[in-house]
């Protein structure tokens, strides 16, 4: 009876309830959302480093992690490969031969770490084969002359091989992306002028496009006028088993592009015998072997300790430790999500608590003639709590039936944040985020809305509760 009527008091003054909840909706949409993005941010950060960069779990010599050098290669590997194929659970790894090399061409040079691979194996646990750039080659599948050589976007970048140039065809495909034809036309005077880097061809965008034309537009253009000479021949330079110099020139059999910048700038992919062949190593020898567990392994620590009791000589670590930033991530997300929630509903209960003090304030005869009659402090106290939770509890619950479905429609589209593509991806974060959120999400919030709610409640009742009956009803 009491739930009854406290749900019957919050709706007696609609006009100022409705105003309480639609704040409260408000601030539930905007925390869910947030919660939303982040989680999905998250979620692709974590994917990118498991699927793309490391793996579940790597094992590698110690004396490599303080001197990377070529000679520090895994001992026993015959042994590490057979327990690997033999153990449930580690059958998806790959070996890897790493050299610290500087990379040449005519237009440029960089420093990059070439990783020998088993392209097959590889395949098996890190999707860069999935990540080739349109126009960009392909994965070791095209025969050459000279070894090939996989390098990224940016390594691209800095020795001269992508360029950029507006062609008819350019233009034509600018079309076609829905780019004003006002806008094509001041690009003309860029045509068949060819332009070897980026920080080359911006400036000459800037002076015919207004800058709210090129952050609306720039992506395509950048996207679409660059072209890529796969067939680039690099000579790396490295120093060799025997301690020499060595040089080795490779060409360029395909080009990638991840979310992180700094992977791409500091990986180039080979072939495993191509870098023994050129480095003096042996086709047996390897620096990491890297692991992706299967999906329904849900911790990497109890393959690691198997790992590390059978070759307790050898360094395994886990994808954790070995990118901690984005295992604090996911270990403490959820405590970020409920402290964005818990902010936003501390600052909705002021609102809420001067709401409910405003009622009280106008029902004081009515709460003193209940009391008059019999109903105990206590019972006054319930139909106030009951008033707030439910006041509370209606706004939330609206709340996050829309940010869920704004969750549910961006999850499947995307955020598009291309026009900051470079700051995201300089730390890791992709430009398109598909927001995502846990069912349990939900389900702790509700607790943490009634948990606010009653808190809220204390000071409304505690005035109410001070009211003496016989004053009370004096009042007109």
């Amino acid at each position: 009876m009491i739930a009854s009527i406290a749900w019957k008091n919050v709706w007696r003054n609609k006009s100022r309830s409705l105003v309480v909840v639609f704040a409260i909706t408000l601030g539930t949409i905007a925390g869910v959302f947030v919660a939303g993005m982040m989680n999905g941010w998250v979620a692709q950060r974590i994917d990118s480093v498991i699927y793309t960069e490391l793996g579940h779990l790597k094992i590698q010599n110690p004396d490599y992690l303080i001197n990377e050098e070529s000679q520090y290669s895994l001992p026993d590997i015959d042994s590490i490969l057979a327990f690997c194929e033999t153990t449930p659970g580690l059958e998806n790894y790959t070996t890897r031969s790493k050299i610290v090399s500087m990379a040449t061409t005519a237009g440029g040079s960089t420093g990059v770490v070439l990783k020998g691979i088993i392209p097959e194996q590889e395949k098996r646990v890190s999707d860069v084969y999935l990540k080739i750039l349109p126009n960009g080659g392909d994965y070791f599948e095209t025969k050459s002359k000279l070894p090939p050589v996989v390098i990224s976007g940016k390594t691209a970048e800095q020795l001269r091989i992508k360029n950029f140039k507006i062609t008819q065809q350019v233009l034509d495909s600018l079309t076609r992306q829905e780019v004003p034809n006002e806008l094509l036309e001041k690009l003309k005077p860029l045509i068949d002028t060819r332009f070897d880097t980026e920080k080359k061809f911006k400036p000459a965008v800037q002076k015919v496009w207004h800058p709210n034309e090129i952050r609306k537009h720039g992506p395509a253009l950048m996207r679409t006028a660059s072209y890529l000479k796969t067939r680039s021949k690099i000579t790396f330079s490295f120093t060799k088993q025997d301690g020499q110099i060595g040089y080795q020139t490779f060409q360029v059999c395909g080009v990638y592009k991840t979310t992180n910048t700094m992977f791409d700038q500091m990986n180039a992919f080979v072939k495993q015998e191509d870098l023994a062949y050129a480095t003096g190593m042996d086709m047996n020898q390897f620096h990491e072997i890297s692991i992706v567990l299967p999906e329904n392994t849900k911790d990497a620590n109890l393959l690691k300790n198997r790992l590390a009791q059978k070759f307790g000589h050898l360094n395994v670590m886990t994808w954790k430790e070995l990118a901690p930033d984005a295992g604090m991530m996911a270990d403490f997300m959820d405590v970020y999500y409920y402290m964005i929630m818990g902010i936003i509903f501390f600052a909705l209960a002021f609102g809420i608590i001067n709401t409910m003090l405003m009622s009280i304030l106008e029902r004081i005869k009515e709460l003193g003639m209940l009391m008059a009659i019999g109903m105990k402090k206590k019972k006054v106290f319930q139909m106030i709590m009951y008033e707030t939770v439910f006041l509370t509890l209606t706004g939330s619950l609206i709340g996050m039936a829309l940010g869920g479905l704004l969750i549910a429609i961006t999850g499947t589209t995307g955020l598009n944040f291309s026009s900051v593509a470079e700051g995201f991806e300089a730390v890791g974060w992709a430009a398109i985020v598909y927001p995502s959120i846990e069912t349990s999400f939900f389900i702790g919030v509700t607790f943490l809305v009634i948990i606010i709610g009653i808190l809220a409640s204390i000071i409304p009742a505690k005035k109410a509760l001070k009211l003496k009956p016989v004053e009370a009803l004096r009042i007109e």
